[in-house]
């Protein structure tokens, strides 16, 4: 696929591929995560060495070889780059060149992985409401996921997934499966509401705004729990501590409905620690 965006596919396959891509909505998603990302890189920072490092240097190098300031000034135009001191300036210039290129490198990256888990969560966002199946088998080709139930799931992520036991009144469990994101393992499941339309929890062991790109999060309290709350535009989400673990709901209707889940949930957990 990546050969193909580049347009470095010889004419023939660039030409059957474009075919395949008419008929083919999994590879024509991922497709528009290719053009997503691409947007996206173009405004990655480069990060520049910071002001007065050579000057830093330059002392150390004076300081570790025992010779003054002075007779350093004397020694023009002799300076750094012949002499004696021309291996270990150029070997320390190098590790400083390869350190700076190192944590831009993967400043970058981490920026470029969190852009491609915000693309497809993008498009899973968009699916969800929808085709719950289809968004379902989003996640399960991007991050190589399988069904679960939820005695599996505890084998697969080493705990008992608090959203796999169901719902309130008015949620019918639909599906589960965990998810082998890059950050690490994800529980999700989808309910189904009395309307026909989904809603999506997962449940996880770290915070992850990275799944909601550069949309901004409010915070809102109900009882003892801060729920951050993102627009979806047609939905939203929402997404809490619950004990170890996160949970993040998406498609819900509106931030009350966030609200009474999270409610929900902490009953179910005083209900567990008082058993």
């Amino acid at each position: 696929m990546s050969d193909f965006f580049d347009g470095e596919m010889p004419e023939e396959e660039q030409l059957a591929m474009a075919d395949h891509l008419a008929d083919c909505d999994a590879c024509a998603q991922e497709l528009a995560s290719f053009d997503a990302l691409s947007r996206l890189t173009a405004t990655l920072d480069h990060p520049s060495p910071p002001a007065g490092m050579w000057d830093q240097l330059e002392s150390h190098l004076v300081d570790a070889n025992g010779v003054s300031a002075e007779s350093l000034a004397a020694a023009q135009p002799y300076r750094w780059t012949t002499g004696p001191f021309a291996p270990l300036v150029m070997a320390l210039a190098a590790s400083v060149v390869f350190a700076i290129g190192w944590v831009s490198y993967q400043a970058n990256l981490t920026t470029l992985g969190n852009l491609a888990i915000g693309a497809v969560f993008d498009q899973y966002f968009d699916t969800l409401h929808q085709d719950p199946i289809a968004a379902q088998q989003l996640l399960l080709a991007s991050y190589d996921g399988q069904p679960v139930d939820a005695d599996s799931a505890v084998h697969l992520v080493g705990y008992h997934p608090a959203i796999t036991g169901g719902l309130p009144e008015g949620y019918a469990h639909h599906s589960c499966s965990v998810i082998k994101l890059p950050q690490g393992d994800a529980v999700h499941c989808q309910y189904l509401r009395p309307d026909g339309s989904a809603l999506a929890l997962f449940e996880h062991t770290d915070e992850r705004p990275a799944w909601f790109g550069d949309r901004p999060a409010t915070e809102a309290v109900h009882g003892d729990t801060k729920v951050k709350v993102v627009d979806l535009d047609k939905r939203v989400a929402g997404t809490w501590r619950q004990g170890d673990r996160h949970i993040t709901v998406v498609g819900a209707h509106d931030a009350d409905e966030i609200g009474q889940l999270a409610g929900w949930f902490d009953e179910q957990g005083d209900a567990l620690a008082d058993q």
